[in-house]
């Protein structure tokens, strides 16, 4: 949807990565690609797992023997915390390359305030978010969703709506069309 935020309105770029544990370990071994995988062998339970183990019906939390059986080709690993901090501090320093306004909300999201750079940028506010979500996916080798609104609570929202490796952007205009679409347990704060 076409960005419609007045000049006085925040821009405000939500980035969550994807499957963040098990795609950087997909980024690190590219063989991984595409399967199943999940991590968390170390506490005997899913921690993170990619879209494909997913699409098998493995949940978070989720034991070890129980996504045996509803994939019995996982490949279960141990998180690496220590890597996917470092991976971590990069999407925070590429973040930090389009604006100084960058807020870590936890290891793979963050909070970005873009208002006011389309001139220096000479581009749109949506053009600023994709080409931060295609630095971050290019450079890390992982993929993010993107949500650009007028809060962070709405980006965060917006960031949720076309997962995985997506892109959603919702200005004053479209604002209550589009909430009337979303349940509120997607709500950050009430869900």
């Amino acid at each position: 949807m076409p960005w419609s935020g007045s000049t006085a309105s925040k821009s405000i770029v939500h980035i969550d990565c994807d499957a963040f544990f098990a795609s950087v370990e997909q980024a690190l071994n590219p063989e991984l690609k595409g399967k199943p995988i999940v991590t968390g062998k170390e506490r005997g339970i899913a921690a993170s797992f990619s879209y494909e183990a997913k699409r098998r019906g493995v949940v978070r939390g989720m034991n070890l023997l129980e996504v045996k059986k509803v994939c019995p080709d996982a490949i279960i690993l141990p998180n690496d915390y220590e890597t996917y901090s470092l991976v971590s501090q990069n999407l925070f320093t590429i973040l930090r390359r389009f604006t100084p306004e960058v807020e870590e909300y936890s290891i793979d999201e963050a909070f970005a305030d873009i208002s006011g750079l389309r001139r220096l940028y000479r581009s749109s506010y949506e053009r600023i978010a994709l080409d931060m979500k295609d630095v971050v996916e290019a450079e890390l080798g992982i993929t993010v969703s993107v949500g650009l609104s007028l809060s962070k609570s709405l980006a965060k929202i917006c960031s949720r709506h076309r997962k995985p490796s997506g892109f959603t952007s919702i200005g004053e205009l479209d604002l209550m069309n589009f909430l009337k679409t979303v349940p509120i347990r997607q709500v950050c704060g009430f869900g």
